[in-house]
């Protein structure tokens, strides 16, 4: 069962959707209640919850319901949500702050989860992909209420990778940036660019994410950004809080992701401490950077499943 629901960041609404495991009168009322509707009993128990956090530039529905239906069959939870900036109406087009507001939205989101008579409080986890896979070990570092982690596609250091692909072009690309601070200090108003210029993607001849592109045209994502937006990713790095990360955490990655699968996750699973003692990784052949798009997804979604099901229930 889903429902369209909504909860608030500094007043801001975001839209969000949950999904519970669909039962039917035979479910943990055990009788007590003669002929309750199916939709009042999956109100009436508690499961281990999920949260489902999406990438830079994309939104909530963007392959999660898939993910949210396989956890649901298997007796979870979830909420998945647009952060803001994102979505099919954002109040602030273009201009998703994930350093400086992701965090903050996504604490919110696990404090919506506490308010939610049907989550079991003690059994929360997240998962997300590439700026979602990030918030995920941001989150599992900060939030003590997270006990257990799913990062996917995630880049290592935002800010290097940016630079990194815009090449001989960086220094000229962040002195623009810098230009556009002053702008947008004097006018609240920055420059809005092509996602494509964002992540560099005109640069690389032959690289496989070719679902990038093609998902920059459905509704809900972005395929504009401002620089003000950029310069906020630049700060949004994974290595500034991996260390940190002491709940299991299963890091999940493509193998034919452009952000190089020998390098970002096992930087990122190196960097884990030694103290974590349930943590994996896992690099997955024929699966690229947009997780949900790829032939092999499959796998994927059913590994996240069994994670959960080994470090989240009794």
């Amino acid at each position: 069962m889903e429902l369209e629901t909504k909860f608030y960041v500094a007043g801001t609404p975001l839209e969000a959707t949950i999904h519970i495991p669909d039962k039917g009168n035979e479910s943990a009322v055990q009788g007590k209640v003669d002929r309750v509707p199916p939709g009042i009993a999956c109100l009436m128990e508690k499961y281990p919850t999920v949260l489902l956090c999406h990438g830079y530039g994309s939104y909530r529905n963007h392959g999660w319901g898939r993910l949210a239906k396989a956890l649901g069959d298997n007796g979870f939870a979830s909420l998945r949500f647009d952060h803001r900036g994102a979505g099919v109406n954002p109040s602030r087009r273009h201009t998703p702050r994930p350093s400086s507001e992701g965090p903050y939205d996504a604490r919110s989101a696990i404090d919506y989860c506490e308010s939610l008579p049907f989550v079991d409080k003690e059994r929360i986890g997240i998962t997300g992909g590439s700026m979602g896979g990030i918030m995920s070990i941001i989150m599992a570092a900060t939030d003590s209420r997270i006990k257990s982690a799913a990062p996917m596609a995630c880049t290592a250091n935002c800010g290097e990778n940016i630079r990194k692909d815009w090449g001989d072009s960086a220094d000229a690309f962040m002195e623009e940036m810098r230009k556009d601070a002053r702008l947008t200090a004097a006018t609240g108003l920055s420059r809005i660019i092509n996602m494509a210029d964002d992540i560099g993607l005109h640069r690389k001849e032959g690289v496989g994410d070719a679902n990038i592109i093609a998902s920059l045209l459905l509704p809900g994502i972005s395929p504009y950004v401002t620089l003000e937006s950029i310069r906020d990713l630049i700060d949004f790095n994974a290595t500034d809080y991996i260390s940190d990360v002491q709940c299991p955490i299963f890091i999940i990655h493509g193998a034919d992701d452009g952000l190089n699968a020998e390098d970002h996750p096992r930087r990122l699973y190196n960097a884990l401490p030694e103290s974590n003692k349930n943590k994996r990784i896992k690099i997955y052949p024929d699966v690229d950077h947009s997780i949900f798009d790829c032939v092999n997804s499959e796998a994927v979604v059913r590994d996240i499943v069994d994670w959960f099901s080994e470090t989240l229930k009794d």
